[in-house]
């Protein structure tokens, strides 16, 4: 019995990749990988002497998939060995081997969301403090402190038209993901700044040219151009971190639920759709918190030697 059952296996798995290969033709690195997540996954069932195809439960393959991620597994690795078992399944669905599918209810484990790097507020005001001593300047400290006064994304920092922006209500019209518009308040700081660009920016204007921002030939500012003159005042203002238009609408983000807590509001305020992208935030914060809590708790201070 305990033979014919691994024959059983082993000749399913060798079904399903001359199925990949011969009528589904993918390449032989795909195969090579295919091969190695199903012969991994069919010692992992021998070692619960479970021999038979049939025999396979849908608690035998999610406590494989869990003990791939209690090892630590990479998130895309546990992903594609995941996929393998599945299409091998739904294979032996198709040629009507097995009744049901025990791979159908099988869940992987969420990746880890990476933290945004935040810039303190300190930081930001270095990143604002630049000398307005030309057209290139005095647009970048206008920019900078608009996508980080108001969370805007690359794209609509870019986008955004002169009768997109109000001074005198001291209020923008942004359109976001999904072609959806939203109104933000434009920070005094930034009202300051934007007031200098729209001086300077009238002399520099082509033909009938949209574009809030220009580049120096009077056309609409690209969104790599806006990532080089990040990078370039991050290196010329010793900030000492390379960072992204993304990193200052995380920043501002952070900074307004610190200040206010209220969720709500920066989900509204940055245009989520679902308030579950807003709440990374929660997490941002709950560090800036902690960090607090260490400093500031008679019962959680460091001892010190």
């Amino acid at each position: 019995m305990m033979a014919y059952g691994m024959t059983d296996i082993a000749e399913k798995i060798q079904d399903f990749l001359i199925y990949l290969k011969y009528e589904k033709q993918y390449s032989s690195a795909t195969l090579k990988n295919y091969n190695l997540d199903l012969i991994k996954f069919k010692i992992h069932l021998l070692s619960l002497d479970v021999f038979m195809i049939s025999e396979i439960t849908n608690d035998h393959i999610q406590n494989y998939i869990n003990k791939l991620n209690r090892a630590g597994l990479i998130a895309t690795s546990l992903s594609r060995k995941t996929s393998s078992i599945r299409s091998f399944f739904n294979f032996m669905i198709k040629k009507r081997i097995i009744k049901s599918n025990p791979s159908k209810k099988i869940t992987v484990p969420k990746k880890l969301q990476k933290l945004p790097y935040i810039l303190s507020v300190k930081q930001v005001d270095l990143l604002c403090d630049i000398p307005l001593t030309s057209f290139a300047s005095i647009r970048d400290k206008a920019m900078i402190e608009l996508m980080y006064g108001s969370g805007l994304r690359l794209s609509e920092i870019t986008s955004l038209d002169t009768q997109s922006v109000s001074l005198d209500d001291k209020m923008l019209s942004v359109i976001g993901k999904g072609n959806k518009q939203r109104y933000l308040p434009i920070g005094s700081k930034a009202i300051i700044a934007l007031l200098a660009w729209v001086k300077i920016r009238s002399k520099h204007v082509k033909d009938q040219e949209k574009a809030f921002f220009l580049n120096k030939f009077g056309g609409r500012l690209s969104n790599r151009s806006v990532q080089i003159r990040l990078d370039y005042w991050c290196k010329s203002l010793g900030l000492n971190c390379k960072i992204s238009p993304h990193t200052l609408r995380h920043s501002c983000a952070t900074h307004l639920l610190e200040a206010s807590g209220d969720l709500r509001a920066v989900q509204e305020f940055l245009g989520h759709e679902d308030i579950s992208t807003t709440q990374i935030y929660t997490n941002v914060n709950f560090e800036y918190l902690k960090n607090i809590y260490i400093k500031a708790h008679p019962r959680a201070k460091e001892i010190k030697d």
